[in-house]
């Protein structure tokens, strides 16, 4: 039995650890470039209930605690941010994350209650982990 194939693979592995920390660290600081000079449109991944006065349940109306899902800014100025949220939500933070990178057509937002946002609060619930993606949709 040969071991020289593990030494081979240990080496690689830390490599693409290394690569994917490195890309995960700018993906965060061009996260933050955005949460620092937000715009209508902008959508954020966030934990939903620290954000919103609501509860959300699943389809069985059992509660989601935490519950994770979209925002969606309406409003921005140099104070901060006006945000709405997805209807939906999911105890998963993967379905959020996996949302915010997709098709975002058939995400629905409710308009019912907009959440103000101080932009010192915004970029600490990003340094929380509390907002962890951020996308602005390309302007049509």
């Amino acid at each position: 039995m040969t071991r020289r194939p593990i030494r081979l693979l240990l080496p690689a592995l830390l490599v693409l650890s290394g690569v994917m920390l490195l890309a995960a660290c700018q993906r965060g600081d061009a996260d933050k470039a955005l949460l620092e000079a937000p715009a209508v449109g902008d959508l954020y991944a966030a934990q939903l209930s620290e954000f919103s006065d609501y509860e959300f349940t699943d389809d069985a109306e059992k509660p989601i605690d935490p519950a994770y899902g979209l925002m969606k800014v309406v409003s921005a100025d140099a104070a901060g941010v006006v945000v709405i949220t997805e209807n939906a939500a999911s105890a998963e933070k993967s379905v959020s994350r996996s949302d915010i990178k997709g098709d975002l057509s058939t995400i629905e937002f409710d308009e019912s209650e907009q959440i103000q946002i101080a932009k010192a609060d915004l970029i600490k619930a990003h340094a929380d982990g509390l907002i962890y993606a951020v996308k602005r949709p390309a302007a049509n």
